[in-house]
């Protein structure tokens, strides 16, 4: 007979008394001939498995350990021994709740049962102990077991991997897993529940309440707002009625996870699993992800997927209609400056600096617009990493967030030459770090080798160089030429490598250019080119200017290359920057620009930047052209590809009364505020506003939409313009109205 070792895992732990020796043989030889799944069961039969010299306690208390189920036979004599005794308690100590079916009793002789084994359904074997005959009922409770301690211990290995997977390198002592974080550093986050407009509450506090046990619910946010923590937590810790089974991955191994993740639901009633990234994964993606979602979702799983709320609700539909509705979305708040200071105090307790709190108080209580920058998780975390790093950083810019990115960036490359772990040339780091952004921003969701895009050479001078890899993702195989890249360690750190190569290349001119547009970005990215021209000094700003201006002119030029598509996405680009330039001679180039050009998406980036730059001719002029159809059809076309209600190209892409979202928070937000971008684009918002509404059906507005534009009315008006834009609003409150809204 072949020994196992008592410290292998089993199957079955086989319990019984001196005194039913024989019984006990017998069922070991049945059981261990039996099958699971196309192998023999493994049975612990003390006897079989300890061998000669070995310890039997130390035997017996492993294999307990490491057995999915304890088949007891009872009898008295069982009852009465301390050996059997010891066993059934290790047994309900692991499953006390009895939720697993740990123990498995065969009442062989009648017997007076404690309550530890009253209380479970036993098989009663007083008047049939033919082990054939009971033996198909005792496989069947054996394989539900192991099947559930395999689920265990599969959500166990999820849960370890989530902990000592790596995040954000930049926390400190090098390169820390999730486990840094967890519990301490963990900030409950604030969610605003659509379903419940209005009653923000904790996280905890909402599973609390929340029924959980099945449907999908929806994490939305903005970028670095913490979804992913969110869902992180919620696999540790869970609350309320979420399921004890959990699974987290991210949503582009969805697809590839699939079948396991059905067949795991169809053993079990109690399953979650928490799906990452949405918005990572790419809209090619999104109908076969939603699928997969509908399919687990009718084996009765918890679903809790997360994604950029753009993302969302451009998505919904298709969302709604595969996977079906969320019965919630859940809206991922910014942190108050409580949340921004409790982090900010146990970030520093793990570094052991205190001085580092009370620097970062120090600069959200005196720098305008510090405290904003810190709510969003992400930048705070920078911001915490260069306080780490370098006390004596300047902080006056960082209310800007490609200023934080910069420094972020540049002290990352420093700091690991230091370290010693990046040996690699940093412009040839950066290129790569560029070239790689630019390919995931164009191709969402694809995962390619690194060579491939950065060509094989530079792959091999950076694949072991931490100031390249570790802000990355990178799976590296078995072999170094099968190694992928899943993407940035967080996709905010690519839209500002795209925004930085853009703002090089307006610095260096010509052909870099139109290097740099060749790929229309969007607000995601602009974001940040804006930023950067905010805190350009005029001298700089002055020669991006003039580049610009000299590389339209030279397009305008050449007739050959005028004519072409590349071309007129070269001019419109360049037009779109122009008119964000805090230059005055910029606005002669656009009002120029307004009068002659005949395209009209090129007349549209014209007219914009104008009316940026205060020309109130221009916006009178251009506002009565979007009382023309195709020209308001233009405009609210160009509107939904740059805020991505859509996934075109605004050159070719026609408004055909898709669902607008995106476009319909940004005109609102810009609304409802006052600086002077805000209101040089008040009229040109009002009008697309109403574009918008005038022809969609059943897009009455909600009661916050409808108290910024009563906002807009009671405000005092002074002059023309100042009456213009009083009759727009009034004509938009004018409008037929949702019946639903009250």
């Amino acid at each position: 007979m072949t020994v196992q070792r008592a410290d292998s895992r089993y199957d079955v732990f086989l319990s019984y008394s001196d005194d039913d020796r024989d019984f006990a043989q017998a069922l070991y030889e049945a059981l261990r001939h039996s099958t699971l799944r196309r192998r023999r069961l493994k049975v612990f039969f003390a006897p079989a498995a300890v061998g000669i010299g070995e310890s039997i306690p130390s035997a017996i208390a492993r294999a307990l350990e490491h057995s999915s189920c304890l088949v007891a036979v009872v009898t008295p004599s069982w009852l009465a021994s301390e050996w059997t005794s010891l066993e059934a308690e290790v047994a309900v100590w692991r499953d006390p709740a009895a939720n697993h079916r740990l123990i498995l009793p065969l009442l062989l002789k009648p017997s007076d049962l404690p309550n530890t084994i009253s209380r479970l359904k036993y098989l009663d074997l007083r008047r049939k102990s033919d082990i054939e005959k009971f033996l198909p009922e005792l496989l069947s409770a054996i394989r539900w077991s192991v099947a559930e301690e395999e689920a265990r211990r599969q959500s166990s290995a999820e849960t370890r991997k989530v902990l000592s997977a790596p995040i954000l390198p930049w926390l400190g002592l090098g390169s820390p897993s999730f486990d840094f974080l967890w519990p301490e550093m963990i900030i409950d986050p604030s969610i605003s529940p659509r379903r419940h407009p209005g009653s923000d509450n904790k996280l905890s506090r909402w599973l609390k309440s929340a029924h959980t046990e099945s449907g999908s619910f929806a994490v939305v946010g903005p970028a670095g707002a913490g979804k992913t923590t969110a869902l992180r937590s919620l696999l540790l810790t869970g609350g309320g009625t979420l399921p004890s089974q959990r699974v987290f991955l991210h949503a582009r191994d969805l697809p590839s996870r699939a079948d396991e993740l059905n067949v795991r639901a169809k053993r079990t009633s109690k399953l979650a699993v928490l799906v990452d990234g949405l918005d990572e994964a790419g809209e090619d993606l999104t109908e076969v992800i939603a699928q997969h979602l509908g399919a687990l979702a009718a084996n009765g799983v918890t679903i809790f997927y997360a994604a950029r709320t753009d993302f969302f609700e451009r998505n919904g539909d298709t969302l709604g209609r595969l996977s079906g509705l969320p019965r919630d979305v859940l809206e991922v708040k910014s942190w108050t400056r409580q949340d921004v200071l409790d982090f900010g105090n146990r970030y520093a307790d793990r570094l052991s600096d205190p001085s580092l709190s009370a620097r970062l108080e120090s600069i959200i209580d005196s720098v305008p617009g510090a405290l904003s920058m810190a709510s969003n998780p992400m930048r705070l975390t920078l911001l915490l990493y260069l306080l780490a790093s370098d006390p004596s950083i300047d902080v006056v810019h960082l209310t800007e967030p490609y200023a934080l990115y910069d420094m972020f960036y540049r002290e990352w490359i420093s700091t690991e030459r230091h370290r010693g772990t990046g040996g690699g040339d940093p412009p040839l780091v950066h290129s790569s770090h560029v070239l790689l952004a630019r390919w995931f921003y164009t191709r969402p969701g694809e995962r390619p080798h690194p060579q491939d895009v950065i060509g094989a050479n530079s792959w091999t001078e950076l694949s072991t160089d931490s100031a390249f890899a570790e802000l990355l993702d990178i799976d590296h195989g078995r072999r170094e030429d099968l190694a992928i890249v899943r993407g940035f360690r967080h996709e905010t750190i690519g839209e500002f490598l795209i925004a930085k190569s853009i703002v090089a290349a307006f610095l260096l001119g010509g052909s870099a250019i139109d290097d740099v547009l060749t790929v229309t970005v969007r607000d995601d990215v602009n974001i940040y080119v804006r930023s950067a021209i905010n805190q350009l000094g005029q001298h700089r700003l002055a020669a991006i200017l003039a580049n610009l201006a000299q590389r339209f002119e030279s397009i305008e030029q050449d007739d050959a290359f005028r004519s072409t598509n590349a071309a007129e996405r070269l001019r419109e680009q360049i037009l779109y920057y122009v008119g964000r330039l805090p230059v005055a001679d910029a606005a002669q180039i656009l009002v120029s620009a307004f009068h002659r050009e005949t395209n009209p998406l090129l007349r549209r980036s014209a007219a914009l930047g104008a009316i940026l730059h205060g020309r109130e001719d221009v916006e009178s002029e251009y506002m009565l052209m979007l009382e023309q159809p195709e020209e308001a059809i233009l405009n609210r076309s160009v509107q939904m590809v740059y805020f991505g209600d859509v996934h075109g190209d605004l050159h070719t892409f026609r408004d055909g009364g898709e669902d607008w979202p995106k476009s319909r928070r940004a005109i609102l937000g810009r609304l409802s505020q006052n600086s002077v971008r805000d209101r040089r684009l008040r009229l040109w918002d009002l009008k697309t506003l109403k574009s918008f509404l005038t022809t969609r059906e059943d897009t009455g507005l909600d009661a916050r939409e409808l108290h910024v534009l009563h906002g807009l009315v009671d405000s005092k008006v002074s002059t023309a313009r100042d009456e213009e834009i009083r009759r727009e609003v009034m004509q938009i409150l004018q409008l037929p109205r949702d019946p639903s809204i009250a």
